[in-house]
């Protein structure tokens, strides 16, 4: 009896410790020996609207072969070697070219791509950066409006140490903090104030333009930031299936009745789970929506997965001073705006 027992005690005893016995873990995978050399380029100072490639190369530095399964960049605007599907032999390496594709309105910009590979946990990143630069250069390079904030001050500053004037702020009058146009010499740099105090919402532009006396820098365009000039600013983009990605176009100072060719970009946009609304590309006609200035389209061409739209813009015959004009780019799911901004000097 107490042997049978103590037979059935030890049965029970042995099941419960296998119970509680921590299962082995599976062995972690090696991750890929995998690097991006270099990790970044650092481009400093960028002309504006330029576009500015760098090569990087994709080192194996492991003991086995390694395949890319994907490199992708992080905004349609860099364009970039496709390595989908390539092997890296050990100790070998493939070159990743990529393009950072400046804007034209002056601040900082950076481009990164993206290489996810076989075993590595994460995505490897390979980025550019560069900081837009104008002959007069804003900072900081925004108006920044934000959270109640209507007013502030933006120093203006030639890159090459030049005296130069501040004419106008969206072609009123400065206001200079530490600075008398009437008595004061044209110096290299200005403390310039700004005010939106008297805007009231919903009626807030997306750009603010200053002039100055410069022939290389005439104009030089600042994004406002404000909660109304995000989405809220243009809300049709869902049901358009496109954006601007850069709204402001700089025609320069011209004579009235002179025109340049210019142009804009359309990227295709589309709500997350949703497929892209059809025709976003199809440009029927540029029509600007003020009288001083006139627009005509040129042609439409693509560029990677956006859409170059070329239009000819003549000021008006009786355009005088500051211009600042809306552009609406007509297409086929509907209409966009760009900003043209100019000074008509007779």
């Amino acid at each position: 009896m107490h042997g049978a027992f103590r037979t059935l005690l030890t049965a029970c005893t042995l099941a419960l410790v296998g119970m509680a016995a921590p299962q082995s873990a599976p062995a972690p995978q090696p991750a890929a020996s995998v690097l991006i050399d270099p990790p970044s380029f650092d481009l400093g100072r960028v002309p504006p609207g330029a576009s500015i490639s760098r090569t990087f190369q994709v080192r194996n530095t492991g003991q086995t072969p390694v395949k890319v399964i994907s490199s992708f960049p992080s905004c349609k605007c860099t364009t970039l070697t496709d390595l989908a599907g390539k092997v890296i032999p050990p100790g070998g390496s493939l070159e990743l070219a990529a393009s950072l594709d400046a804007p034209r309105a002056p601040g900082p910009k950076d481009a990164k791509v993206f290489v996810t590979v076989e075993g590595a946990p994460k995505p490897l990143i390979a980025k550019l950066e560069g900081v837009v630069t104008l002959p007069v250069q804003p900072s900081p390079p925004y108006v920044d409006a934000l959270k109640g904030v209507r007013k502030g001050a933006i120093e203006f500053a030639s890159t090459d140490g030049k005296p130069f004037r501040v004419l106008s702020v969206d072609g009123s009058s400065p206001q200079f903090a530490d600075f008398d146009p009437a008595k004061d010499e044209p110096r290299s740099h200005y403390l310039v104030r700004w005010d939106l105090g008297m805007v009231p919402d919903g009626k807030m532009r997306q750009w603010m333009v200053v002039e100055t006396d410069r022939d290389d820098c005439p104009l030089v365009p600042l994004r406002i930031r404000n909660e109304w000039t995000g989405s809220r600013f243009d809300p049709q983009v869902d049901t358009r299936g496109s954006f601007l990605p850069e709204s402001v176009v700089v025609m320069g100072r011209l004579k009235p009745g002179e025109g340049r060719d210019l142009e804009v970009e359309l990227e295709g946009s589309a709500p997350k789970g949703k497929l892209q609304i059809q025709h976003w590309d199809e440009v029927k006609r540029v029509l600007s929506q003020d009288d001083a200035l006139h627009a005509q389209l040129i042609e439409v061409k693509r560029r990677g997965e956006r859409a170059v739209v070329r239009f000819r813009c003549t000021l008006g015959l009786n355009a005088r001073g500051f211009v600042y004009a809306p552009v609406a780019i007509e297409t086929g799911s509907g209409t966009a705006r760009c900003f043209v901004t100019a000074v008509a000097k007779p």
